[in-house]
């Protein structure tokens, strides 16, 4: 029984020094949380001076923590012709500084990012439940927010909104809010019906030409939908760009 166990107590014995301590419970390791996507020296060292900006590399991603090992740390200052600099620590944990939001701030955000999106004519928000107890990434910069496409019918409808927070072009965090919304009777109505006149838009690099085109189905703004042009009666895809406008699938407005 004893000689079964002896290969693990050996492995064990053997680990090395980094992983053991990444397990230990009551790691001494000073801990650093970094505010925005991109890690300074002056986040780990103090008193730098002007060295303080040296970019060390991206900041771990929301919810990682990373062990920074001296040599890492000495290896990527060489690499930028820095030596000398002392007082960097043996190792050190580093993660993305955490903010949390309170019930009035996250409904601000939720309700600003939603106006944003634009909703269809006769669509309000009617009520959110915010979650409790939401934190996202520190430094943060913008946050917009994806909604369902509403049903074509009147009436309360409960939908899921997503908020999705933003810092240097990257996503550093997602928020589920359930939302309801109230639809009006012309709220249920497409912005353009089948069977409707058009204005359709062909962009070819500096020439630009509008003719009229029939829709061949519902579409709201920012659908792409099937229309006939006239008068040859030839089928294309296009885009609504506006209640009365669209713009031939693979051209720009």
């Amino acid at each position: 029984m004893r000689a079964r166990f002896l290969p693990l107590v050996l492995a064990l014995a053997w680990a090395p020094s980094e992983l053991a301590a990444r397990e230990r419970p009551n790691d001494t390791v000073r801990r650093v949380e970094v505010a925005t996507s991109r890690l300074k020296l002056g986040d780990i060292v103090a008193g730098t001076g002007e060295l303080s900006e040296t970019d060390l590399g991206p900041a771990p991603a929301p919810g990682v923590v990373r062990l920074v090992t001296r040599e890492e740390l000495t290896a990527l200052l060489e690499s930028q012709s820095i030596q000398g600099v002392e007082g960097l620590p043996e190792a050190v944990r580093v993660s993305r500084k955490l903010e949390g939001l309170t019930a009035d701030r996250l409904r601000a955000l939720a309700t600003e990012a939603i106006e944003a999106t634009g909703l269809r004519r006769g669509i309000r928000l009617k009520s959110l439940q915010l979650p409790p107890g939401v934190k996202v990434v520190s430094g943060w910069e913008t946050v917009t927010a994806s909604v369902p496409k509403p049903p074509r019918r009147p009436g309360e409808w409960p939908a899921t909104v997503v908020l999705v927070f933003e810092a240097d072009g990257m996503r550093v965090a997602r928020v589920a809010v359930p939302a309801v919304f109230e639809i009006s009777q012309s709220g249920a109505m497409p912005d353009l019906s089948k069977g409707e006149v058009v204005m359709l838009i062909v962009k070819s690099g500096l020439v630009e030409v509008s003719t009229r085109a029939t829709a061949g189905d519902n579409a709201d703004v920012g659908d792409t939908f099937p229309v006939t042009l006239r008068p040859s009666g030839k089928l294309v895809r296009a885009r609504l760009v506006a209640r009365d406008r669209a713009v031939l699938e693979g051209s720009s407005p």
